[in-house]
């Protein structure tokens, strides 16, 4: 969560930064990445958009490769018995939330990094990522945060001083930043990235090709939009036949996978067989790469199923429901329900009245979890009001719905939706005017 952390050197505004002490990729997959993009536990002013790197004590755990780090930054010159003190307590918070059986040797002998850069070049070689590549990513952020740290009119002559490193791993910087700003609201910060990635975008060799992939998508999403009902097997087959390249391919195949069954490929290669020269070798083409991304869709989905299976025991198997569900809830969704279902049919099937009740169990709890609350739904039923009469006359009648938490309710979503970046004016519109007249 973002909090205010200092005062900016450049234009003395309050400085905000997202802090973060133990990056756990037991709990988080994406710990390692959020603390390698260098964007939390990173000041930011909101007014000038200045960053700067905050000293904080912090601890690094990755199961699988038995990594449990501790840093503490020297520049805070804090004696040693309270940094063992602020440090115990962030190890126990990661050895506390594991179960009995998943604390290895190693989570007691966690290694103290003496600087930043340690830290950083130890998790990275865990991954055999070497030093050279360790310097290029640092090169790439350093550039990164001199972009950020510049003024607006300043960024496009800095771009064109030398486009070879702005690459794939460069825009996955620049996104995780975006994505920060978002979350921040830092409307100086979003402003600014927005900028940045517009130049890329306009003057770098990969940012070209990812504006020519991502008008390639957004093609792909209006043709299948534009078949609307008469999207069947013969018009899906239709524009995989004349797919302009592979990003139209994946995202049709990726978006209609049910649809290439067998019979598709059937029509597939007749249509192939009835072809000559140069349409015959291209529709093969066509073929061999629709297959492999059936292939790697059918595969994800598989790996899918299989960590949403493993999800649904670890929760079974926790002291609580409620403990495995907040540990494990990030992969509750409609395959991981799909899943239960079926897990629960099983148990009942072999009479295993134990496993079958505690899935019942909690089958129950996340149903609950994802009703949706009577503020909201009353809010929904209002949104479908154009008339403002007829709005008016329903508020009236639900007097009782009126509610201070619904009230409250209303103001955050309407604060929420006047920060997005690509709000919808008419929904704004529309939420305004149901506050204005609740509250006449």
């Amino acid at each position: 969560m973002a909090q205010p952390v200092a005062q900016c050197p450049r234009c003395r505004q309050t400085m905000v930064a997202n802090v973060q002490q133990i990056f756990d990729l037991a709990k988080d997959p994406q710990a390692k990445q959020k603390l390698l993009s260098g964007q939390f536990n990173t000041a930011i002013c909101a007014s000038c958009g200045y960053a700067s790197p905050l000293g904080t004590p912090l601890v690094y755990h990755d199961p699988e490769k038995q990594l449990f780090l501790t840093y503490y930054p020297a520049e805070l010159n804090t004696p040693l018995p309270e940094q063992e003190k602020v440090l115990g307590q962030l190890i126990r918070g990661v050895v506390d939330a594991l179960p009995p059986e998943k604390r290895g040797g190693y989570l007691f002998q966690p290694r103290a990094m003496y600087t930043y850069d340690t830290l950083l070049d130890t998790i990275l070689e865990a991954d055999g990522i070497t030093k050279e590549m360790i310097k290029e990513e640092e090169r790439k952020i350093q550039l990164l945060q001199k972009l950020l740290s510049a003024d607006e009119s300043a960024i496009p002559g800095m771009i064109d001083q030398d486009l070879t490193p702005y690459d794939y791993d460069f825009f996955a910087l620049l996104a995780n930043v975006q994505g920060n700003a978002q979350a921040t609201r830092n409307e100086a910060m979003i402003r600014k990235t927005q900028l940045i990635q517009d130049e890329l975008l306009e003057k770098t060799e990969y940012g070209r090709e990812l504006k020519i992939r991502a008008d390639s998508t957004r093609k792909a999403l209006a043709d299948l939009q534009a078949l609307g009902e008469n999207l069947n097997r013969e018009t899906l087959l239709g524009l995989i036949a004349d797919a302009p390249d592979d990003t139209y391919l994946r995202t049709i195949a990726g978006l209609a996978r049910n649809g290439m069954d067998y019979q598709f490929f059937e029509a597939l290669t007749a249509k192939i067989d009835a072809a000559q020269g140069d349409e015959k070798a291209r529709l093969s083409q066509i073929r061999e790469k629709a297959l492999t991304v059936v292939n790697e869709i059918d595969e994800s989905i598989a790996e899918q199923k299989d960590l949403r299976k493993q999800a649904l025991e670890a929760i079974l198997k926790a002291e609580t429901l409620d403990k495995g569900i907040e540990q494990f809830g990030r992969a509750i969704d409609d395959a991981f329900i799909e899943i239960a279902n079926a897990e629960l049919a099983a148990a009942r099937q072999a009479s295993d009245f134990e496993r079958s009740g505690k899935i019942q169990n909690l089958l129950d709890q996340i149903e609950e979890m994802m009703k949706v609350p009577a503020e909201f739904a009353f809010l929904q039923s209002l949104m479908q009001i154009e008339d403002i009469g007829k709005l008016t006359e329903t508020i009236e009648k639900n007097k009782d719905a009126v509610t201070d938490d619904f009230k409250e309710m209303l103001a955050t979503v309407i604060d929420n939706v006047s920060h997005e970046a690509d709000q919808d004016p008419k929904l704004l519109e529309r939420l305004k005017t149901i506050q204005t007249v609740v509250q006449s």
